[in-house]
């Protein structure tokens, strides 16, 4: 596949808009922003600010009232395999398969993989969550945090070119979120693929990003991009990033009244 010059993602100066039974509702505002190939980006800001709106429409969910989103140069006009998406909810797994059977349906749906080679493929997508031990198991018998997993595995077995992650460890106790946090920066070290992750917790973002779009209440906006120099990610949790967490808290809640249409 020729890839094209510049960013990978790219989204410019997107409006998304939606109705309610009594009036239009502005979700974001002429919101811009860029991604390059094996960003970890954040969308950062209060609830209501259109973070999973936007995740959505990269995910080709929801079409944009003014403004145009791309992918590889392409413009994202519908869904498709190369954007995978794992969501806050830990029960969105088929309840009737195992892990394995789960990670290769993702396949066999969307026609990139079929038989041996698409169970071979989830195979390899699960050892890389480190959960070769549960493939047989079915979703039920599994912690929340091993669901997650497994629905990243999903997402690494279909090899998209991003993947989409709005709030996935938000619904996990305290220490199973460190964990997954963890593990996920522990993973993109291994694979350096490209991810846009939802939240609204400051430190998550530090932790994870290295470059945090923030979000002004709603409708979004973007009042700040900023840059993550942390040195090696895997620090960030040992290390001290008082200064950085100051900058974004006064970044996002200064002048908010600015933001109001």
């Amino acid at each position: 596949m020729t890839t094209a010059a510049g960013p990978l993602l790219n989204v410019q100066g997107v409006t998304i808009q939606y109705k309610t039974s009594e009036q239009l509702v502005t979700a974001t505002w002429k919101v811009s922003f860029q991604a390059d190939r094996s960003d970890r980006l954040i969308l950062l800001g209060p609830s209501g600010c259109g973070k999973s709106t936007l995740l959505k429409a990269i995910g080709g969910y929801l079409m944009p009232a003014e403004g145009v989103i791309t992918l590889d140069g392409r413009a994202v006009t519908g869904s498709g395999p190369d954007r995978m998406m794992v969501f806050q909810e830990t029960d969105q797994l088929l309840p009737w398969k195992t892990v394995r059977q789960n990670v290769a349906f993702a396949l066999t749906a969307s026609g990139r993989a079929a038989g041996q080679d698409a169970d071979e493929q989830a195979m390899i997508a699960i050892r890389t969550v480190k959960l070769d031990k549960f493939a047989d198991a079915f979703p039920h018998t599994l912690s929340g945090g091993m669901k997650q997993r497994v629905a990243i595995a999903r997402c690494l077995a279909m090899k998209p070119e991003i993947i989409l992650m709005d709030e996935p460890f938000a619904a996990l106790d305290a220490l199973t979120r460190q964990q997954m946090q963890e593990e996920l920066l522990e993973l993109w070290g291994r694979s350096r693929f490209t991810m846009v992750f939802v939240t609204h917790s400051i430190e998550e973002a530090i932790l994870l990003g290295n470059r945090i779009v923030l979000l002004s209440p709603h409708p979004g906006q973007v009042k700040e991009v900023i840059d993550v120099d942390l040195d090696d990610p895997g620090n960030r949790f040992h290390g001290s990033h008082n200064d950085l967490r100051d900058t974004i808290h006064r970044a996002l809640f200064k002048d908010a009244g600015d933001y109001v249409i």
